[in-house]
């Protein structure tokens, strides 16, 4: 199991008392790989709980003793089939702490090795390469919504901007 539902009960500083829900959930890792040509590698995937095939930066949970870079290496190698030959982590965020303890460690990945390991059992993946321009594009006429993968554009966008500024 990935998560847990839990009722609190909180008091707040004015002495009202109100119930939260609160979903424990287990933490992620994601990526942004980048190759050599300047593509990104998104995978498309079906989502159930939005009934949708979404774009996404490769992803996953992080297993129990398991390093999070170690996740991030496996999921590029499992889901677009590469490894990366540098990965640098970016920060990590929260998914949504109004109400989850869910919180993912972005990472981007470079100079990309050719690297496959068998998916998991329970995913059904194609991977496509694009560049920065159809991203924005896709962003735009709301092909990509996965929050993310937007987040992780917006990062590379603004790093590319300050190189060039440089």
């Amino acid at each position: 199991m990935i998560l847990d539902l839990n009722i609190h009960r909180v008091l707040f500083p004015s002495g009202s008392e109100k119930t939260r829900e609160v979903v424990t959930h287990k933490s992620a890792v994601t990526v942004l790989p980048v190759h050599s040509n300047g593509k990104i590698s998104l995978v498309r995937q079906y989502r159930h709980a939005v009934d949708e095939d979404l774009y996404e930066i490769p992803a996953g949970l992080i297993e129990p003793d398991e390093d999070p870079i170690d996740t991030a290496v496996r999921e590029l190698q499992e889901e677009i089939g590469y490894k990366p030959g540098i990965i640098e982590k970016i920060f990590e965020f929260y998914t949504s702490p109004g109400y989850s303890t869910e919180s993912i460690i972005f990472y981007f990945a470079t100079d990309l090795i050719p690297s496959k390991l068998a998916e998991d059992e329970d995913e059904y993946i194609e991977v496509h390469d694009f560049t920065l321009e159809e991203i924005k594009q896709m962003i735009e006429s709301g092909d990509i919504k996965d929050g993310k993968t937007i987040m992780a554009y917006c990062w590379y966008k603004s790093e590319k901007a300050e190189e060039n500024a440089t």
